[in-house]
């Protein structure tokens, strides 16, 4: 669906729809590359792994907190659906 979408838009059929193609080509080549502020993605995966080496089972609790919440709802949390 949103590939279907996304492929109607880029559908080029019109003089005007050509226009604001170039517009927005130009635009982005006078602003230039984007820059994300901030860590790296790297940096936020080691970070990551480090939390998780030094809080040793905390995806079994996680887990579990999960497991118990879906019981609380009325829900099955050994349900393949959810």
């Amino acid at each position: 669906m949103a590939t279907k979408s996304f492929d109607e838009m880029l559908v080029i059929d019109t003089p005007e729809a050509a226009r604001n193609l170039e517009a927005a080509f130009r635009e982005a080549m006078e602003r230039g590359p984007i820059k994300i502020e901030g860590p790296s993605i790297d940096e936020l995966l080691e970070r990551g792994r480090e939390f998780l080496r030094n809080n040793p089972g905390y995806l079994d609790r996680l887990v579990e907190t999960i497991r118990e919440r879906a019981k609380e709802n009325g829900e099955d949390p050994d349900d393949e659906e959810l």
